[in-house]
C-alpha cells in the first residue's frame, strides 16, 4: 500500500504542477526519483513526442528536446536510417566519406562512419559534408584551377590558391611561400626560417611586389621549427608560424583543409594529380628572378620507387615526389614551404610542401615535398603548446 501511496502521490504532484500549470525543469525534476525518467517525461511534455511520425526508416527512434535520434539497424544508415551501408571500412573509396572515415568494432563487426573537417557538418546522408561557415577551409570561390607551370609557364587567376602565403623578412625581402591552416596558423619548410628571428606574412596575394587590395599583413609572433630539422638530408622540413593576430578569412584568403592520416593514405597513391603554387625562380639559371605573379603548376603524385631510383640524394618515408619524368613542371628557388594541394570530391586537402629538388624543371627526376600527414600529430601538438605555454620554443624578433 505504501508504494501505491507514493504513486498517488507522484501523480498528484504531476497533475497539480506540470498539467494544471506550466512547469520548469526544475519543478519536473522534484516529482521524478532519477535524473533520466526526468528527461524521459520531459522530452514529450516540452514539445511532444518527436519520433511519433514514426521517422526512423530502419531503425529505433529516441525522443529528445526539439529533435529525434536514429539508432539505425544494422546495414542502414543516414539522419533517418534510409541509406543502405555500401561500406563497412575505410578501404575502398574513402569509405564512400567526402571527408574523413573512421572505423569501429561493435559486437564482432567492424563498421566505418564518417567525419568532417572544422567549418562543415555531417549532410543527412552522413556521408557528404556541408559547410556551416561562409569561407569554410578548402574550398575555392568562383575559380577553377588550369594547369599553369611554375618553371616555364603561364600565370594562374588571382584567388586560386587563397591559402597561399608569402613569406618576407623584417625588411620586406621576399623570402619563401607558406600556407595558411588555421586564421592563427601557417606551415611552411623550416628549411626557409634559416637564422631568421623575425617573419612578416602576407595573404590575399597575387602580385608579388605590388600592393593590393585583398592583400594582409602579419607578423609571426613565434616560429617553430621542427625540433628535429635537419639540413644535410632535409628531413623534417617543416616548421610552424604562429600570427600575431587573426587573419580576416574571405574569398582571397582561406585556410586549407588538413587531411586526416586515412584520408591522406588514399590521396597520396601514386597518378593523384596535385596542384603546386609559388612566386618561385622561372629557371634553374635565375635564382633571384623570382615570378612577378602566382604561378601554378598540376603534377601527379609520382611513384614512390621511381623517385627513390632517380634521385641522388635520400628520399625518406617522410617525403612526397612529384612530377612525371621527361616532363620539365616543377617547383623552383623561391617556392619553398609553399603549398602541395589536392580536390578530394569538392574540397581542396595539403599533402605537401616544396621543399627540395635536384635542380629544378630536370626532365630526369623529381620535386621532393614534405609529407604533411607524417607530421599531423606533431602540428596539433604544437598547436595545442602553444596554447597551453605560449612563451615555449619561440624566436621571436
Amino acid at each position: 500500500r505504501a508504494n501505491s501511496f507514493l504513486e498517488e502521490l507522484k501523480q498528484g504532484s504531476l497533475e497539480r504542477e506540470c498539467r494544471e500549470e506550466v512547469c520548469d525543469f526544475e519543478e519536473a525534476s522534484e516529482i521524478f526519483e532519477t535524473k533520466e525518467a526526468t528527461l524521459e517525461f520531459w522530452t514529450k511534455y516540452f514539445d511532444g513526442d518527436m519520433c511519433e511520425s514514426s521517422p526512423c526508416v530502419d531503425g529505433s527512434c529516441q525522443d529528445g528536446i526539439g529533435r529525434f535520434d536514429c539508432i539505425c539497424n544494422k546495414g542502414w544508415e543516414g539522419r533517418q536510417c534510409q541509406y543502405v551501408v555500401d561500406y563497412t571500412n575505410c578501404s575502398i573509396s574513402n569509405g564512400g566519406c567526402e571527408h574523413f572515415c573512421n572505423e569501429g568494432q561493435q559486437d564482432n563487426d567492424q563498421y566505418r562512419y564518417c567525419s568532417c573537417a572544422s567549418g562543415y557538418r555531417l549532410a543527412d546522408n552522413y556521408t557528404s559534408c556541408e559547410p556551416v561557415v561562409e569561407f569554410a577551409c578548402g574550398k575555392v570561390h568562383n575559380f577553377n584551377y588550369k594547369t599553369a607551370k611554375v618553371i616555364g609557364g603561364t600565370p594562374g587567376r588571382k584567388g586560386q590558391s587563397p591559402w597561399q602565403v608569402m613569406l618576407s623578412n623584417s625588411a620586406g625581402r621576399f623570402l619563401c611561400g607558406g600556407v595558411l591552416i588555421h586564421p592563427t596558423w601557417v606551415l611552411t619548410a623550416a628549411h626557409c626560417l634559416k637564422s631568421l628571428r623575425t617573419v612578416k606574412l602576407t595573404f590575399g596575394k597575387y602580385y608579388r611586389r605590388r600592393t593590393e587590395e585583398s592583400e594582409q599583413t602579419i607578423f609571426a609572433d613565434k616560429l617553430l621549427p621542427h625540433e628535429n630539422y635537419s639540413e644535410l638530408t632535409s628531413e623534417n622540413d617543416i616548421a610552424l608560424l604562429h600570427l600575431q593576430r587573426p587573419v580576416l578569412v574571405n574569398k582571397f584568403t582561406i585556410p586549407i583543409c588538413l587531411p586526416s592520416k586515412k584520408l591522406a593514405e588514399h590521396l597520396e597513391r601514386e597518378a593523384t594529380q596535385a596542384v603546386v603554387t609559388g612566386w618561385g625562380s622561372q629557371s634553374e639559371d635565375s635564382k633571384v628572378n623570382y615570378s612577378s605573379v602566382l604561378n601554378y603548376i598540376e603534377i601527379p603524385v609520382a611513384p614512390r620507387n621511381d623517385c627513390v631510383n632517380s634521385m641522388l640524394n635520400s628520399v625518406s618515408e617522410n617525403m612526397l615526389c612529384a612530377g612525371i619524368l621527361g616532363d620539365n613542371r616543377d617547383s623552383c628557388h623561391g617556392d619553398s614551404g609553399g603549398p602541395m594541394v589536392t580536390k578530394f570530391k569538392n574540397t581542396w586537402f595539403l599533402i605537401g610542401l616544396v621543399s627540395w629538388g635536384e635542380g629544378c624543371g630536370a626532365i630526369d627526376n623529381f620535386g621532393i615535398y614534405t609529407k604533411v600527414s607524417a607530421y599531423l600529430d606533431w602540428i596539433y601538438q604544437q598547436m595545442k603548446d602553444s596554447i597551453i605555454s605560449p612563451n615555449t620554443v619561440t624566436k621571436e624578433g
